[in-house]
Formats: structure tokens, C-alpha cells, sequence
């Protein structure tokens, strides 16, 4: 259960959604824009949904070693990420300010401030940004004069001083020319390099929402959702109320 809580802490993902895969699309129905109008319109994507919910599979890999668990995520916008294990056997809520978990097999519970995600990513984060990490939003906005590289599917912009949190950071993002989608978001903290990959992507309201999604930490740690369905709601319901007898521990 320790993997569940640290896979987890990386964001830590009604109406009927449509699956495409973003780089096998025919690039004959597709036309290809120009990097200042990539960029653009990835810097004023943001989310419009209030209520997510999703059922996906999470993998976990670790010094060569892969653990596989399936969840319910929900996502009240700008509130709280909820994530509910298989069987219901632990439960994960992110707030503005806090991280915490319980296990209902163990019988212990597990509650800290939003640092306890930044040491595993390695940069100053907060609540906003796990989101739109998870939405495929970008973080903060690319200048069109930051393009760093073309390649045939994909526009890479590179800022080198990216302001978070009063720390510098090396920002580097792969867009889509056909359809503004990040593809690849990478972040550079003095020894530390977090990246956060987007394979495909679904429809939901008029949104596109990833549902394939890897996360990197040094290239020792990963992190794979594979979203198998997700869905808009008009209400949500969090339940999280960690019991009076289980023990407190510390990860």
C-alpha cells in the first residue's frame, strides 16, 4: 500500500467521451499549424469542468519493479483530487494545503502538507498545478519566441527561467501543430528532472482530457494512468473521514 500512496502523490485523474489516439490520427484530416499559434492557443487551454470522475488503472515502477492497482479518481475543480483504491481499501484526498491517506486493510492512516509531493518531484508545487498536470494544462504560459526545436509531429518550447516559487526552473514543452495537445512537459530543478507525458487524449464536454499519462521522477521512478473512463458530473460526493483507532504512520 505504500506504492498506492506515493503514485498517488504525484497529483495526485454525464457525458460520453470519444477515444483517439493523438499520434496515430491521419495526418491527412489534419492540418498543421504554425508554432505561434500552437503555443497560443496550449497557453489559454484551462479546465472547464467542475466535476471529474474516472476509472482508471495505475502502474507503478520502482527499482526495475512494477506494481499495478485499479482506482476511482474524482476531481472537484480547484477543490479537492479524491482517489479510492480497488475494493475500497484506501483512500487518498489532495486539498489546497494537504496530502493524506488511510488504509482500511492496515489499518493506519498517513496525513501531511503539500511538501511531502514536492520532495518527490523535486520542485515547489501546489494544488493548481498537480490539477493541470493531470489535465494536460500548462502550468505557465510559453512566450511564441521560446520555440526551441520542430520536429515533424510536435513544436518544443523551452524556457530556461521559468519563475516558481522563487526558484528557477528549466521548463520544456512539446506541443501538437494539429491540435494544441501537449505531448511532453519537462521541469529542471538543480539535480532534479520531473516529465510528464501525454499519449492519448479523450473528449469530454468539449474539453480533451488525457487518458494516458506517464509521470518521471529522475528516471528512477514512474508512474503510468491509463484512464479507461471518465465522465463529467453535475455533483460529486468526497467521502474521506480517516477512523479513530487506526494508527498514524509516516512514509
Amino acid at each position: 500500500m505504500k506504492k498506492i500512496i506515493f503514485l498517488l502523490s504525484f497529483v495526485f485523474l454525464s457525458s460520453c467521451s470519444l477515444f483517439y489516439n493523438a499520434s496515430t490520427h491521419s495526418l491527412e484530416s489534419r492540418k498543421k499549424f504554425s508554432p505561434k499559434k500552437s503555443i497560443r492557443t496550449a497557453n489559454n487551454n484551462i479546465n472547464s469542468i467542475e466535476y471529474i470522475q474516472a476509472k482508471a488503472k495505475v502502474s507503478f515502477r520502482d527499482n526495475n519493479k512494477m506494481k499495478s492497482n485499479t482506482i476511482t479518481l474524482r476531481i472537484a475543480s480547484d477543490e479537492k483530487i479524491w482517489i479510492n483504491a480497488s475494493l475500497g481499501a484506501a483512500r487518498i484526498l489532495i486539498d489546497n494545503d494537504s496530502i493524506k491517506y488511510y488504509n482500511k486493510i492496515e489499518k493506519n492512516y498517513f496525513a501531511s502538507d503539500i511538501n511531502y509531493i514536492n520532495n518527490k518531484i523535486g520542485f515547489e508545487s501546489n494544488f493548481e498545478i498537480l490539477q493541470n498536470l493531470i489535465l494536460g494544462i500548462l502550468i505557465h504560459k510559453f512566450e511564441p519566441s521560446s520555440l526551441y526545436k520542430k520536429t515533424e509531429n510536435s513544436y518544443i518550447f523551452k524556457d530556461d527561467k521559468f519563475l516558481l516559487n522563487s526558484n528557477v526552473v528549466q521548463s520544456i514543452v512539446s506541443i501538437s501543430p494539429f491540435n494544441f495537445r501537449v505531448l511532453k512537459h519537462s521541469f529542471t530543478y538543480q539535480n532534479n528532472f520531473f516529465e510528464v507525458s501525454y499519449d492519448d487524449y479523450t473528449t469530454v464536454d468539449d474539453q480533451i482530457l488525457p487518458t494516458k499519462i506517464s509521470f518521471t521522477n529522475n528516471g528512477l521512478e514512474s508512474l503510468y494512468i491509463e484512464i479507461k473512463s471518465i465522465s463529467s458530473l453535475e455533483k460529486i460526493n468526497i467521502p474521506f473521514r480517516i477512523p479513530k483507532n487506526y494508527k498514524r504512520i509516516k512514509l
